[in-house]
């Protein structure tokens, strides 16, 4: 039963706690970032969750989160989630833990539920009415509706449109496939397709319209006077297209401070009324709508002889940066940097107009200190220039006769301003530039480590780069258990340049409270760092989760952050370390298997040569070869040994040769030929010859050549010893050695090899081919069980005893685990999975049913190694066990 924590005093250090799909980027990174400003003002801490797994292929999503454990719910006080992080049922299990929260751009599923979202209508009004301004009426809009926040600016697009008297056409709706470059690029094939029938677009996203710019004007379009394009969400990567984009800025750090804000109200037990909360919204003009200067709000007002100036630079202060950055020079600026700054940029203007007085260094330094402190936005010097000569001439235009002499002092202290902003600007570029290469520096460290494999545990954490100095921890899934649930974990390693958490390893918890108390509490108060929490996941692996201190990436266009690629190449590492350590073991079995071989070698070979020399003293199975004569003496005991009386066999060379199998004749003859011509080394040759009663057995034919006086070979004498019985215990250790001795199939060893071999083929020859099929049992649910009890009561020996019909010579079936089992079909040419395979995967799954899970690869061609083709073939057998469907056939890639 969990509890509720509500009330919880005012003087309570808390922690905030963020479900997001990613934890980096423009949007979701600005996010988290407002929300650690707004919480680190009250003095609380914030742990943010990644619910989306790490390793994500590009930039496609999966339709909602895969998250089913609840991670850090029992670890935090009050939580913000964030739109498509958690599906609907998942946000209803989350009321249950009794834990306040305030959603962001996402549906309720509660009335109660207070929904912070940025003001979309208004944004999307703004900037519609702006390309009217323009002239234009046939305007589109291009998004993904997915996600609420699309489907508001939708509405609103329609709405305002609608408001003057415009009626949109479906025709004018460019849908993307998603809110990234490759949706935009899609929307612009939609465009063309159609004829183009509008002459305006508004995006949903910057990613968007970026994508469609690009492909507007590689099909030969000019932008904005063939098509006219505003934005939404005022990433950087709009400032970096030709022609730079006009965009909404959402202000998503603002909307993040007032969802900590109202759940700060929610979790001190007072009223927060449910519904939407809407953050404001700015328009930003650039080059893409037809505009041919880069304005705000303030900027726009320029024109208007009664705003003041200090009102002017006061609404750039509030549209043209992204910050407070959280640094230090932010924290001491106070807890309004933006009314410090333009206080900074209007005093010493003032100053000069009152007094004809030029603006102090340190004043100056101050300003440079906080324009860096704030990241500015790219266009914000551009935006800072016009406003400021505005101010120049309002200022200089305003003075009385009697200080007319200032104008010079005001001149010259706008120009020092401008300077001193200039620099603020260009110092947070080279910081922005510098963090990137400290990231590249670090992502390096990381990858070597982690990918070398030759080192230390990855669990331990030492692959930590040696820039990072918060704190970090790692915990692991207990069991294979991977159903909903709150699930067992244990940390198995830390970073803590104290010393104080090593005493967590080893520790198990559960998910709800990780990460734990110990490390959340750690970090230091009003620290700009916050505690990320991400999946440690990569393709099928799916090892637990890691917490690290750390700052978030907010500039980036991108939303894979450091903290995500560093959590899937730990997945990797893990999924090396388990691989390394299942072949060492292998490798120990077969070095076993060798010495126990080598051993009944040596132990077969000595009672060889005790019998053998016994057999010679006692003049049994020997014989003389005269060469001169051709004839050879039999004794009576070599006779027996063939089963023949003493009077069958007579004295020429073919009463043995004949008798010997044809696969060991030529063998034989070249022995003895080579014995005759003066082969310094006794003669000693295994082969097989036919008995009386037909049958075939093994002989081990001893012989040195004896000389006559010319030193020329005369006789070769020597002994023929029946070795049968030593013969097949050494084959039968050979076959033990490359079968699995359970059940006759060819083991994983040699099966490698065989794979292998392919594997070479296909390189050496276009036109040759194989296909592979992976089977799997696997443990039955509750209803399978019953009826597998009722058809087939050992799985295992049915699907050995339906592998073990031949398919056709050359494929190969094969035990590669204790559960899997393998088949490799030779020469499948370039038709894809062969009927004889099909119809053995089809007999599995009609007799055995939903116990075996099989995967299909039709072509081994352009794997590297025969490990590459296994993993694959394991990746597909498992999407077929996540169809839940056992009536349809193999997954087949």
């Amino acid at each position: 039963m969990v509890t509720a924590r509500r009330g919880v005093p005012a003087t309570v250090r808390r922690t905030i706690g963020v479900l997001s799909p990613v934890v980096g980027g423009f949007y979701f990174g600005a996010l988290i970032a407002g929300v650690a400003r707004a919480a680190r003002g009250a003095g609380h801490r914030v742990v943010a969750v990644q619910t989306y797994p790490a390793g994500l292929d590009r930039e496609r999503y999966p339709d909602e989160s895969v998250l089913d454990t609840p991670v850090a719910l029992g670890a935090v006080d009050g939580l913000v989630v964030v739109g498509k992080s958690l599906s609907q049922e998942r946000l209803a299990a989350v009321r249950e833990w009794g834990v306040p929260v305030v959603l962001v751009s996402e549906d309720p599923v509660h009335p109660d539920d207070p929904v912070v979202v940025p003001d979309n209508p208004g944004g999307v009004r703004e900037a519609v009415e702006h390309l009217l301004w323009h002239g234009h009426t046939a305007i589109g809009f291009l998004g993904n509706l997915s996600q609420r926040d699309m489907r508001e600016r939708f509405a609103a697009y329609r709405a305002t449109l609608a408001e003057h008297g415009i009626e949109s056409d479906e025709s004018w709706w460019y849908e993307a496939s998603d809110n990234q470059e490759q949706g935009g690029v899609d929307a612009a094939a939609r465009m063309l397709a159609a004829g183009t029938p509008t002459t305006a677009v508004v995006a949903a996203t910057d990613r968007n319209a970026v994508g469609f710019q690009r492909a507007l004007r590689s099909h030969g379009l000019v932008l904005p006077r063939d098509q006219a394009v505003v934005a939404f969400d005022h990433a950087d990567s709009g400032a970096r297209v030709s022609p730079r984009l006009s965009t909404v800025d959402a202000h998503f750090g603002r909307v993040g401070e007032q969802a900590v804000h109202l759940l700060l109200a929610r979790m001190r037990g007072e009223e927060v009324a449910p519904g939407e909360h809407r953050v404001a919204s700015t328009l930003v003009v650039r080059e893409s709508c037809g505009c041919t200067d880069v304005t705000s709000p303030a900027v726009a007002g320029v024109g208007d002889e009664g705003t003041a100036g200090a009102d002017l630079v006061r609404r750039l202060a509030d549209s043209a940066f992204a910050g407070p950055a959280g640094t230090a020079s932010a924290r001491r600026s106070g807890p309004d940097a933006r009314e410090a700054w333009w206080r900074a940029v209007v005093e010493p203007v003032d100053a000069a107009a009152e007094r004809g007085v030029a603006p102090a260094p340190a004043a100056l330094g101050r300003l440079a200190d906080l324009t860096a402190a704030l990241q500015p936005h790219p266009e914000a010097l551009e935006q800072t220039v016009t406003v400021l000569r505005a101010v120049e001439c309002r200022q200089v235009e305003a003075l009385s006769e009697a200080r007319a002499q200032h104008a010079p002092a005001v001149r010259r202290a706008v120009t020092d301003v401008l300077l001193a902003v200039t620099k603020g600007c260009t110092r947070a570029m080279l910081a922005r530039s510098g963090q990137l290469e400290r990231t590249i520096v670090d992502q390096y460290e990381v990858d070597m480590d982690l990918l070398r494999g030759d080192g230390a545990s990855p669990r331990a954490l030492g692959w930590l780069p040696r820039g990072v100095r918060g704190h970090a921890c790692l915990g692991l899934w207990v069991g294979s258990d991977r159903g909903p649930g709150d699930r067992e974990m244990e940390i198995v390693g830390v970073h803590d340049t104290t010393g104080t958490l090593s005493r967590l390893v080893g520790v198990r918890t559960t998910a709800s409270q990780f990460p734990p108390a110990a490390l959340t509490r750690a970090g230091t108060v009003g620290s700009n760092e916050l505690t990320f929490v991400v999946p440690v996941t990569f393709g099928g692996s799916d090892w637990g989760l890691l917490a690290i201190d750390g700052v978030v990436e907010t500039r980036s266009t991108q939303p894979r952050d450091r903290f995500n690629h560093w959590a899937a190449l730990l997945a990797v590492a893990l999924d090396q370390e388990r691989l390394l350590a299942s072949l060492r073991e292998q490798r120990k079995a077969l070095e076993q298997a060798a010495a126990r071989e080598r051993a009944l070698a040596d132990t077969v070979r000595e009672s060889e040569e005790r019998y053998a020399l016994a057999s010679m003293a006692a003049h049994d199975g020997t014989w003389d070869w005269d060469v001169s004569a051709g004839t050879v003496y039999y004794s009576p005991r070599w006779k027996q040994t063939l089963g023949y009386a003493d009077d069958v066999i007579g004295d020429q060379p073919a009463e043995w040769l004949e008798r010997v199998h044809p696969a060991d004749r030529d063998e034989l003859s070249a022995a003895i030929a080579a014995q005759l011509a003066g082969c310094g080394t006794p003669l000693e040759l295994e082969h097989r010859v036919r008995t009386c009663s037909g049958d075939y057995r093994w002989m081990l034919c001893r012989a040195v050549t004896v000389l006559d006086d010319a030193g020329c070979p005369a006789r070769l004498v020597g002994t023929l010893v029946d070795v049968t019985e030593r013969k097949e215990a050494e084959m039968a250790l050979q076959r033990d050695a490359l079968h699995d001795p359970e059940t006759g199939l060819v083991n994983r060893l040699l099966f490698l090899d065989r794979l292998g071999a392919a594997l070479l083929r296909t390189r050496r020859s276009p036109a040759y081919d194989c296909a592979l099929a992976l089977v799997r049992v696997v443990e039955p649910t509750p209803t399978a069980v019953r009826e597998a009890a009722e058809v087939a009561p050992d799985v295992h020996r049915e699907v050995v005893r339906q592998l073990r019909r031949p398919l056709r010579e050359g494929d190969t079936t094969a035990r590669i685990g204790e559960d899997d089992f393998a088949v490799l079909v030779d020469d499948v040419g370039a038709g894809g999975m062969p009927q004889r395979l099909a119809e053995l995967l089809e007999r599995l799954r009609r007799d055995i049913g939903p116990r075996i899970a099989i995967g299909v690869l039709g072509s081994i061609r352009g794997m590297r190694d025969a490990a590459d083709v296994l993993r694959e073939a394991d990746i597909v057998l498992l999407r077929e066990q996540t169809r839940q469907d056992p009536l349809r056939g193999p997954v087949l890639r």
